[in-house]
């Protein structure tokens, strides 16, 4: 994942080096509380992790806080947003500690449960945009942390591993590092193990067929999608060490799979 630095209890990483999905496997093994930093030109996501759980995200870019987010779904007018805004900041010039969701509230405009539901979705956005960063600094810094976010979830580690994967728009990169078509990869996990990740039944299908025999070339093609998303599936399960990759190192007949990751399918080998 990087280096850590002693005095300082941290991982470092690149993620041009190391993908997302790699990192957060690495946090999750060590079971450790901290807040992964990821930097990519001045944007800065931060990602909250307690008890081997995602609990929150947030970011530097103010299109992705939750008052720009209802807006433009259309959960809140200009007007209404505009209202809200002017109530925050006369709370914070009163030295007053209130979160934007808050006063939504106050002012009639979320409820409670429609609050909930809305800092769910936009934290989940905030993480899963992440998998789609293919390079930038990381930082994991290990330790109890203090937020002062109200609304915490408990979205599991693995769990969110595969669910970022799957939602990762051009997955070539992270294709490609399951190896060759003619690959073949072991089971190395007991069912037991899998409940955290909620694998659904066609899914756990894909992963039943992963025997040691089967190539990637093969398994791309068993499963609930197109080849793409298949082998995305593949490589989540690569990451948290469900299956593992034989080494293969030479071939009389190379041949490469063309992937295409945004819904055309699989292309023949060339």
């Amino acid at each position: 994942m990087g280096a850590v630095t002693d005095s300082r209890f941290e991982f470092r990483g690149d993620l041009s080096k190391t993908p997302l999905p790699e990192v957060l496997q690495t946090v999750h093994h060590y079971r450790v509380p901290g807040v992964l930093v990821v930097r990519r030109g001045d944007a800065e996501k931060k990602i909250y992790l307690w008890n081997g759980d995602v609990i929150f995200a947030t970011s530097s870019d103010r299109e992705e806080s939750l008052g720009n987010v209802l807006l433009r779904s259309g959960a809140l007018t200009k007007e209404q947003f505009d209202a809200s805004v002017r109530r925050l900041v006369e709370a914070r010039a009163a030295e007053e500690t209130r979160r934007h969701g808050e006063v939504l509230v106050d002012m009639g405009l979320l409820t409670k449960e429609t609050l909930v539901a809305s800092v769910t979705r936009q934290v989940r956005d905030l993480l899963y945009s992440v998998f789609d960063w293919e390079e930038g600094a990381v930082t994991f810094a290990v330790g109890r942390f203090r937020t002062d976010e109200i609304i915490q979830l408990e979205i599991p580690t693995r769990q969110a591993i595969v669910a970022g994967v799957k939602s990762v728009r051009d997955a070539r990169r992270l294709i490609s590092l399951l190896g060759p078509s003619w690959t073949v990869f072991d089971p190395c996990y007991n069912p037991s193990e899998i409940g955290d990740v909620v694998l659904d039944a066609a899914e756990i299908r894909l992963l039943r067929h992963v025997d040691g025999t089967k190539t990637l070339r093969e398994l791309v093609h068993l499963g609930p999608a197109d080849a793409g998303h298949n082998a995305k599936l593949l490589y989540a399960f690569f990451v948290l060490k469900l299956i593992t990759r034989r080494d293969v190192t030479s071939r009389t007949t190379v041949k490469k799979i063309h992937w295409s990751t945004s819904g055309g399918g699989y292309a023949p080998p060339s």
